[in-house]
């Protein structure tokens, strides 16, 4: 009993990991990738990218130019997966959604920013000899509301 038991034990430990270190592999990258742009940090976001189409995707949409609200400070970001598909070649289609804190022009806070603004990006994630990289990039712009009272 205690060898099916301690089996049993190892077997979820093992799923639990293949889970966290491959299936999972994709959408922790694109987080990493969605944080730098979430940033403005374009050379960094544009690091993470495979092929001349995706890197120019990524240098051609910054964030305040996706972004149809004007920003003056940006106070940090958050992402979560709303989608995912796997292609027969292996790449993964990602459908995420961030959420970009940010003060505009003549409101500032401390901190969590005066303004959130919500976006949704189709992203396509290419395994790579150098880990998982951004194939193809496309944001959308959803909406920008308060988070504040005046």
């Amino acid at each position: 009993m205690k060898r099916l038991a301690l089996l049993a034990l190892l077997a979820g430990g093992a799923l639990l990991g293949e889970r966290y270190l491959v299936a999972e592999a994709p959408v922790r990258a694109c987080a990493r990738f969605l944080e730098a742009w979430g940033k403005e940090d374009t050379p960094a976001a544009a690091a993470m990218t495979t092929g001349e189409a995706a890197r120019k995707s990524v240098e051609e949409r910054i964030l305040r130019g996706v972004c149809r609200v004007p920003m003056e400070a940006l106070r940090g970001s958050r992402c979560s997966l709303e989608a995912r598909t796997t292609r027969p070649d292996g790449d993964a289609v990602l459908t995420m959604r961030q959420v970009v804190a940010f003060d505009p022009p003549g409101m500032t806070t401390g901190l969590g920013g005066a303004m959130a603004a919500s976006f949704r990006h189709a992203i396509t994630m290419r395994e790579t000899p150098e880990g998982w990289k951004v194939a193809a990039f496309e944001p959308t712009f959803l909406d920008a509301v308060a988070t504040r009272r005046r």
